[in-house]
């Protein structure tokens, strides 16, 4: 009788968490949970991690193109005034150069015929001047006429006009005229760099030729770099002065600096399709850059705080985007949930969500090492 008892207790028992079983599956289906169990162990050598979206700037750029270039101002062709032989040169392409530093001496006939015209003008113009004064003197007192008169004062105004402009070349030279004019000729004259900066080239050597139209060296200043951009017309419409830029040179990713949009081009190349825009680099360092080298740039048009996620923790599927929502912790299970994500924009390995609620738990790490049948 009692182990006929004891039968009874036990099915009695086996019905009863047959039916509590049961339902709590029919709960879980009227409910329309999907639910993912996952142990601890398969937690811990899965490597995952449970986290919150977190706040974090995305930011719309407009990507170019384009190179270091100086401003106006801080370059410099260094040409001669006056035609003649390159006697010396005191400089090397990539050398350090100061403003009146002598950088080329120069000699030849032109330099000598200047300077004899010089001295002749003067000594003609002494006459000259006496001259009118005699005669003038002489009209004041009705004695002279007003014809000789005219002429004097023609001749001496033409060859004081003369005098002054070959003083002005000459002065141009760095030369002094008062030794010239008492016949005191030099043998050469210097060309001087106009700015501080570096040589870029020298395109002349020792005995060459230099007329009016030879460039014999160029000068530029690094502490004057900017960067000249090649924005495709289609963006033209997002830029606007004095937005931020970030840039790094072609193939060096490792470095970024950063700039400032200083003008926009209102031109498009018909070749490239491209308007031409500058801006101005923060703190340029000479010693960082090199005249003419190639960049690549992102122009800031737009930045905001947005929810966002480590990009492994989305899963993708049939053209959607998933993550693994953590619902509850229980009897060493982790239950998640796979929930469908709107996904926005990317940024340094994050992902922007569109639709996950402030406190949202979810798999931040490891999503791809659970299997979900």
């Amino acid at each position: 009788m009692k182990t006929k008892s004891i039968i009874i207790l036990i099915f009695a028992g086996i019905l009863l968490a047959s039916c509590t079983h049961k339902q709590k599956e029919e709960q879980k289906a009227a409910s329309g949970e999907d639910l993912i169990t996952v142990t601890e162990d398969q937690f811990r050598t899965g490597s995952l991690d449970i986290g919150e979206p977190v706040k974090m700037i995305f930011e719309d750029v407009v990507r170019c193109n384009g190179s270091i270039v100086t401003e106006p101002s801080g370059s410099a062709r260094i040409s001669t005034p006056v035609q003649g032989l390159v006697k010396k040169i005191n400089c090397s392409g990539g050398q350090r150069v100061y403003q009146g530093q002598e950088l080329f001496e120069l000699s030849g006939n032109e330099f000598i015929e200047l300077q004899r015209d010089l001295a002749e003008t003067a000594s003609q113009l002494k006459r000259l001047k006496s001259e009118y004064e005699r005669i003038k003197s002489l009209y004041e007192e009705k004695i002279g006429t007003e014809k000789d008169l005219i002429q004097a004062e023609s001749e001496f105004k033409a060859s004081n006009a003369k005098f002054s402009a070959l003083k002005m070349k000459i002065r141009t030279l760095g030369l002094d005229e008062t030794k010239i004019e008492n016949g005191d000729f030099y043998e050469s004259f210097s060309l001087r760099s106009p700015i501080n900066g570096f040589i870029s080239q020298v395109n002349v050597s020792i005995g060459q030729y230099a007329d009016l139209q030879t460039t014999l060296a160029e000068v530029f200043d690094p502490g004057r770099f900017r960067l000249k951009l090649a924005v495709f017309e289609k963006d033209f419409g997002s830029l606007k002065e004095n937005q931020a830029i970030r840039f790094n040179l072609l193939g060096d990713t490792g470095k970024i600096f950063s700039a400032r949009l200083k003008s926009i081009g209102k031109n498009v190349d018909e070749r490239t399709k491209t308007i031409t825009c500058f801006a101005g680099i923060d703190e340029p360092n000479g010693s960082r850059f090199v005249n003419n080298a190639f960049i690549e740039a992102a122009i800031i048009i737009k930045n905001d705080t947005v929810n966002a996620v480590p990009e492994e923790s989305v899963l993708r599927s049939e053209g959607s985007s998933y993550i693994l929502e953590f619902v509850r912790n229980e009897n060493s299970n982790y239950y998640l949930k796979r929930t469908k994500a709107e996904t926005g924009r990317l940024n340094n390995g994050f992902i922007e969500v569109l639709n996950l609620p402030a406190g949202f738990k979810m798999i931040t790490k490891g999503a791809y090492n659970i299997r979900i049948e």
